[in-house]
């Protein structure tokens, strides 16, 4: 009945079951069955999940569990009845994460199923997974098959190191964003939130680390915006018109446009050839009111031949104080010239006369001596400077 090749009075008399094809159970290699019988030809003897009949189609023994010659977790009878190579451990190919493998088939261990170079074996030894082609698991843009041949460490997402300036990593991977591949107590995941560079860790080149700046408050993409931190030579954090290592040279405060406090920013006094550290020295400034300053005379001759020196009478920061006058007598103490506000630029005495002497308006004067009389306030005190110069002609 059951086509197992025993009759049923015997397995009536045995006490096995005449229905059941697999009763009783047979050795490997047994060939009594009746192939024809479709009650033994459904059934499956050996549990490896193909069927009798379809063992005996395919030539295998529907009476043993078949090995798995290639040790990619089929057996042979599956893969045979399936239409798979049963010599091939990439056949069927597996999607990645497949783990029914048998690591310890040389068969399996000597091929490559994800074709990344690198064996099956290999790859169970290295942690890497042999179903997945260029894996990248640390996410720092080099495949795993690449770090394993250069000796770094694929788990690691800061091995091997960068330069500054690095974009090839993979800013979604979970390993990478939580390591701090530049030690700078920040992690990667935090610095691209930041803006700054997770390969550098001073970003903005300060002095100061890019984590010490977030614990500080400040910026760490500005340099100007720092504790304690040094600015690249430069930059210009006052916008004053001067380097960091230009007012480093002067002794001028990088972070303050107008050291001296004077109006005028420390690089238009560099330009006007005047002193930034010096209140009392500007074109057109005024001194703060904590300074004390006073007029000098720049020079008591006045040459009047346009040459570009000694031009016109020079009184070293009288800009300062724009509340004066300037008097100047000829030898018999009339006066041949008088101003208010006398500048040093547009309000000069070049030795032209304002027509008070013999001499019209416009007209040179002689050479000869003359006495000058300066008169102006300083704060409080009421001041008055007076000296003999010379026309040369």
């Amino acid at each position: 009945t059951d086509g197992d090749g025993i009759d049923d009075d015997n397995e009536i008399n045995n006490g096995t079951d005449e229905n059941d094809p697999c009763l009783p159970v047979q050795a490997p290699g047994y060939t009594g069955y009746d192939a024809g019988n479709a009650t033994w030809a459904a059934a499956d003897c050996d549990s490896d999940g193909v069927s009798n009949g379809d063992e005996d189609t395919n030539g295998t023994d529907p009476y043993a569990v078949s090995p798995d010659t290639d040790g990619d977790g089929i057996d042979d009878d599956n893969e045979i009845n399936n239409g798979t190579d049963e010599n091939d451990p990439c056949d069927p190919t597996q999607a990645a994460g497949y783990t029914g493998y048998d690591g310890s088939n040389p068969i399996w261990a000597s091929a490559d199923c994800d074709g990344d170079g690198v064996t099956n074996g290999d790859e169970v030894t290295n942690g890497t997974d042999p179903y997945l082609d260029n894996s990248d698991t640390d996410g720092d843009g080099i495949d795993d098959v690449d770090e394993i041949n250069d000796g770094t460490d694929q788990n690691d997402p800061c091995d091997p190191a960068q330069a500054t300036g690095y974009t090839g990593f993979d800013d979604t991977n979970s390993i990478w964003l939580s390591a701090d591949c530049d030690s700078d107590q920040l992690d990667n995941g935090e610095e691209i939130m930041l803006g700054t560079d997770p390969y550098n860790p001073d970003t903005d080149g300060d002095g100061i680390s890019d984590g010490q700046e977030v614990l500080d408050n400040t910026d760490p993409l500005d340099e100007c915006d720092s504790l304690n931190g040094s600015p690249s030579p430069t930059s210009d954090c006052d916008a004053d018109g001067l380097t960091f290592a230009e007012e480093s040279d002067l002794g001028t405060d990088p972070d303050n446009p107008d050291t001296d406090g004077d109006t005028i920013n420390d690089g238009q006094e560099v330009i006007d050839e005047t002193d930034p550290l010096n209140p009392c020295d500007s074109v057109g400034g005024t001194p703060p009111g904590s300074a004390t300053c006073e007029i000098a005379i720049g020079n008591t001759i006045i040459s009047a031949d346009n040459d570009g020196v000694n031009d016109f009478f020079n009184i070293t920061n009288i800009e300062s104080f724009p509340n004066n006058t300037v008097q100047i007598y000829n030898r018999w103490g009339v006066i041949v010239y008088e101003t208010s506000g006398y500048d040093n630029a547009g309000n000069v005495f070049r030795g032209i006369s304002e027509g008070r002497a013999t001499l019209s308006e416009g007209d040179q004067l002689p050479a000869g001596v003359y006495f000058y009389i300066i008169k102006y306030n300083n704060g409080s005190r009421f001041i008055n400077n007076s000296g003999y110069l010379y026309i040369n002609r």
